[in-house]
């Protein structure tokens, strides 16, 4: 005798979300209706994007770092720039930011490296988030190359030189 098993693969709704214009996603209807009718979304509609989902850090150094949020924007002109910074804030006020953190964020003494006040214009900007997106960063001017400059001068500290005198 021989015995067959029929299996059957269901397929079963685990999570709905809802998908803003701009690609932003929430859990509540109501909530994506309402960001799209807000400011933020206007402005963050206007802005140039280079990601097109969602994207963390961890996707790009893997398992060695935290769940951040990382955008990149192509900022070409001045008018994109104060799109940007509207759209910082707004975002920044959003997630529960007080006015004095918004004022770190943007120029605060003891962060130089990573004012969102830095950026320029004329390339790609990465904005990193904090999980909850109170918080945000960049490193230099914003640029990938800002990204570099910054990691390149952290692993130049701790790198000692050859010494030829002691390698003899």
């Amino acid at each position: 005798m021989k015995k067959n098993e029929i299996k059957k693969m269901v397929e079963q709704v685990v999570e709905t979300q809802f998908v803003a214009e701009d690609g932003t996603i929430f859990y509540n209807e109501s909530e994506c209706r309402e960001y799209e009718e807000s400011a933020l979304f206007a402005v963050s509609k206007s802005l140039k994007r280079l990601t097109n989902k969602w994207t963390s850090i961890y996707d790009l150094n893997g398992e060695y770092c935290e769940e951040n949020e990382l955008e990149i924007f192509n900022i070409k002109t001045k008018e994109d720039l104060e799109n940007l910074r509207r759209y910082l804030y707004l975002k920044l006020t959003k997630n529960g930011a007080t006015e004095t953190i918004i004022k770190d964020v943007f120029s605060s003494e003891n962060r130089k490296e990573f004012r969102l006040d830095n950026i320029t214009i004329g390339h790609e900007v990465l904005i990193y988030w904090s999980y909850d997106g109170d918080w945000a960063w960049t490193y230099g001017d914003g640029s990938l190359e800002g990204y570099f400059n910054y990691l390149r001068s952290k692993y130049e500290k701790i790198i000692t030189p050859e010494n030829p005198e002691t390698n003899s």
